[in-house]
């Protein structure tokens, strides 16, 4: 069902894509330079469609690290509650091989619990 849904929406995307880079084939120059209209220090010639698409890109790219980064906070705290259960697991694990260490605190009725 999945891979009949990734057809039906990829499908004409990639049809409206191709079509997007044979109607903006032609050459275009692209200028860095915001003084020089006439003769830019750095420009570059390039086909419309791949200006389109490299921009495209980098604008996925920049969102995917700001989300990376953004997520950074979630992903420490993950790493601290792992170390932390890691922890209590262990320490869980030398309780219950030596019960020595149980302590008179430990086995007395809690107040107003047990009688």
């Amino acid at each position: 069902m999945r891979r009949i849904l990734r057809w039906l929406i990829g499908l004409p995307i990639f049809i409206v894509v191709i079509g997007f880079a044979i109607a903006n084939r032609r050459w275009t120059q692209l200028s860095l330079d915001p003084f020089n209209q006439a003769t830019p220090a750095v420009s570059l010639e390039l086909p419309l469609w791949l200006l389109f698409f490299v921009g495209a890109f980098i604008g996925i790219l920049v969102g995917w690290v700001s989300c990376w980064v953004a997520q950074g906070k979630h992903r420490k705290l993950s790493r601290e509650r792992a170390r932390e259960i890691a922890k209590l697991q262990n320490e869980m694990a030398t309780a219950k091989l030596s019960p020595e260490h149980i302590e008179a605190q430990m086995l007395a009725p809690l107040p107003g619990i047990m009688p």
